[in-house]
């Protein structure tokens, strides 16, 4: 934490010496950011409000979703997975959110015990200035997606929590308070913390709280270029993840072309080996929407093709059209991306939707809103592994989880007289 105060004073000084000021955008329209492919041009990149936004979609809006997955292979069709979904806005910055599986089996539907991997309730928010933005998270309970306010490119290579906890060995994910904060100026500086205070399930010893990561961030384009590099606090990549965090540095170089990018990643962290990673993005086409509409993947161990299906889903407070009546006057909008990872055995155990921008009036609670959900798609792979030389060994040791995401619009209509 002392570290976290230190590397903010820094840069907030750093901004004030370099004397940015006054000016046209709001600074989170400014700041560089890793998006995904796809996202129609000036939706992502242009429209936090200034001052403090508390993202709502309206008080008691929200969504649900079943699904069931499979693996298969040549010699084998084993269906698994089966689990609830849903999320539902409680109030401005404040939502509720589950995930809940019907068993504690890694591969098997018979059975019935269900199993909370992951429900919280989040408080968030986001303070723009001209150049510069602050966000910041509080999520108590059972977490196992940690990235907030949006992944960068080299949080694209974060490790997700296992499925060590489904084979009777060790528990996996975030059990208890996890607060995320992050300050970005436009001109690619930054900081970033992340902690936790342990409890609930017994992951570690109640009350035990440690840094997960804090450090300084420098981002910026350079035309199709992507350049990211951090130092400071880094995420462990060993399991149970959540450890402390260790002294050590990353280093990203990316390039986009046609909709793809493909990046490499090195990372070095006091006392381990270093890392390397490779990662493709794509955008969104006939090919990745069928592999995300299903929740396609390859697992190696054992080798198979994964899928997770979606079997029912809904919404609950939205208006039941897309469009309200003639009548109503639009007034606002707030666009999200919706998004799941998948753990190298293809078992999907979270999703988390990253309010991204808003314009208009999207707080008066007599507004009608009414939700678009574009098609979920193959958005990244990334793979990393603890060798420095793409061998056969980096192959083997490879970690790294399937992305897959969609693009979700909230519009917001005053209804007419």
């Amino acid at each position: 934490m002392v570290r976290l105060l230190a590397t903010l004073l820094a840069m907030l000084g750093l901004t004030a010496v370099l004397g940015f000021r006054g000016g046209g955008v709001a600074g989170a329209d400014a700041v560089p950011r890793f998006e995904p492919a796809g996202l129609p041009a000036g939706r992502v990149a242009g429209s936090k409000p200034p001052g403090r936004w508390l993202p709502t979609v309206g008080h008691g809006n929200g969504h649900w979703e079943l699904s069931v997955g499979a693996r298969v292979w040549d010699d084998h069709f084993t269906p698994r997975n089966l689990i609830a979904e849903g999320e539902v806005d409680l109030g401005p910055g404040l939502r509720a959110h589950l995930l809940a599986r019907h068993n504690r089996e890694l591969d098997r539907l018979d059975g019935w015990a269900p199993n909370l991997d992951e429900a919280y309730i989040e408080g968030y928010g986001f303070y723009t200035r001209p150049h510069s933005a602050l966000a910041a998270s509080l999520r108590i309970g059972k977490v196992r997606y940690l990235r907030f306010p949006y992944p960068d490119a080299i949080a694209v290579f974060d490790q997700v929590p296992g499925v060590a906890d489904l084979q009777g060995r060790f528990r996996t994910g975030y059990s208890g308070a996890v607060l995320a904060l992050e300050y970005a100026h436009d001109r690619g500086l930054g900081a970033h913390f992340t902690g936790i205070a342990w409890g609930f399930d017994g992951c570690r010893p109640n009350g035990a709280a440690n840094a997960i990561e804090d450090y300084a961030f420098y981002r910026r384009d350079l035309g199709d270029l992507r350049f990211e590099a951090r130092a400071g606090g880094i995420a462990s990549r060993q399991a149970p993840l959540g450890g402390p965090a260790r002294e050590g540095c990353d280093i990203y170089l990316g390039l986009t072309h046609a909709g793809y990018t493909a990046g490499a990643l090195y990372e070095k962290r006091r006392g381990e080996p270093a890392y390397t990673g490779v990662m493709i993005a794509f955008p969104s086409d006939t090919i990745t929407r069928t592999l995300g509409r299903v929740g396609f993947d390859y697992t190696r161990t054992p080798e198979g093709l994964a899928v997770q299906a979606p079997v029912a889903r809904g919404r609950f407070g939205f208006a039941r059209c897309a469009e309200p009546a003639a009548s109503a006057e639009p007034v606002g909008e707030v666009v999200a991306v919706r998004t799941r990872t998948y753990w190298q055995a293809g078992l999907q155990r979270n999703f988390y939707e990253h309010r991204i921008s808003a314009r208009g009036e999207t707080a008066d609670p007599r507004l009608v809103v009414t939700v678009e959900e574009h098609p979920y798609y193959l958005w990244a792979e990334a793979l990393v592994s603890p060798h420095t030389s793409l061998d056969a060994q980096w192959f083997h040791d490879r970690q790294g989880p399937a992305h897959n995401s969609r693009l979700v619009i909230y519009r917001f209509y005053r209804p007419g007289r």
